[in-house]
């Protein structure tokens, strides 16, 4: 990481002043009322979706909750938490991510101990959870979305992988540089998720929920032929999922009860179908639009599958 954010990060802020001359944790800057919820409004006004803040050193803070989606990234030194009565510590470069439910303490830091909290929105989690959906973010998401849902928190490593490190440093940059564009935070926190999503058993260390592996795996080869299907491959999904061919093969006939290829030959033909209905660009530029070079080919199989020439369906389609 660059020296000089983590320097910007490290400069005490004027809570922390007062804090080091014997103020003591001044509750109403996080949450109103008895109950110690802290509440995003009160820290940075409503609807920005996701924010962030540096965790405030040099004094406990007692068991709280928050009406949002917390994510502490620790940049140096560590932070000591506590869930469920079971105190753990977080060290440089771990994250840690909970559902607005989980109640929790935070031991008192020192001043090389840094981390920065993203918040995120109820607004914001359910504008990425489809993109999550079968990952081990899953229940953390499905349960934050209930009035009373289950605790769920999730502790990940990302040292070492620099992919990882190069998104945390993004986000960064964006919160001391550039001046905390909601976009591009929304969207490097969306990327950041979902990478700790694809590679969860090496990098969880803690947490009370699993993925539900099957899911991840389907979600995977279904995005990849959406996204690649004019010129999807197993053996280049193979690759990047660190799969054999032949284990693949097996996978998605287990997983879809259709070949790789079925999967392929389905996505083509449904877009083929959809531009000839909706569109009056001409046949033979569909078909080479979808992946296909040979029309005689596709049109046999298009037939097959609908029963009608493409020609015919285009003159039957509803104005």
């Amino acid at each position: 990481m660059e020296k000089y954010i983590l320097d910007i990060l490290s400069r005490e802020s004027e809570e922390e002043a007062g804090i080091l001359g014997g103020e003591v944790l001044n509750r109403k800057i996080y949450a109103g009322g008895e109950d110690f919820v802290v509440n995003e409004a009160r820290l940075f006004g409503a609807g920005r979706g996701i924010s962030a803040r540096t965790h405030t050193r040099y004094v406990d803070f007692p068991t709280h909750r928050h009406n949002y989606v917390e994510m502490m990234i620790v940049l140096s030194g560590s932070i000591t938490h506590e869930i469920d009565g079971e105190p753990f510590t977080l060290g440089r470069g771990e994250v840690l991510i909970m559902n607005k439910h989980v109640s929790h303490s935070v031991e008192r830091s020192g001043k090389d101990d840094i981390g920065v909290n993203i918040i995120m929105s109820d607004r914001f989690i359910d504008g990425v959870a489809g993109e999550l959906a079968g990952t081990v973010f899953s229940s953390l998401i499905k349960e934050n979305s209930k009035e009373g849902g289950a605790p769920i928190y999730l502790a990940f490593r990302t040292g070492g992988r620099k992919y990882l490190e190069n998104a945390i440093e993004n986000l960064l940059f964006e919160l001391t540089v550039r001046g905390r564009d909601v976009g591009v935070m929304s969207g490097t926190v969306s990327l950041l998720l979902r990478y700790l999503s694809l590679e969860n058993d090496e990098l969880l260390i803690r947490g009370n929920v699993r993925a539900d592996k099957e899911e991840t795996r389907r979600l995977e080869i279904l995005s990849y032929v959406k996204s690649s299907y004019r010129t999807a491959s197993l053996g280049e999904l193979s690759e990047r999922l660190y799969l054999t061919v032949p284990y693949l093969s097996k996978l998605t006939k287990e997983l879809f009860g259709k070949s790789f290829k079925e999967l392929v030959v389905d996505e083509r033909m449904e877009r083929a179908r959809a531009a000839i209905e909706a569109t009056s660009l001409p046949i033979g530029d569909v078909i080479r639009s979808v992946g296909y070079e040979n029309e005689s080919y596709f049109h046999r199989e298009f037939k097959a599958r609908y029963g009608v020439t493409p020609l015919a369906m285009r003159k039957n389609a509803p104005n």
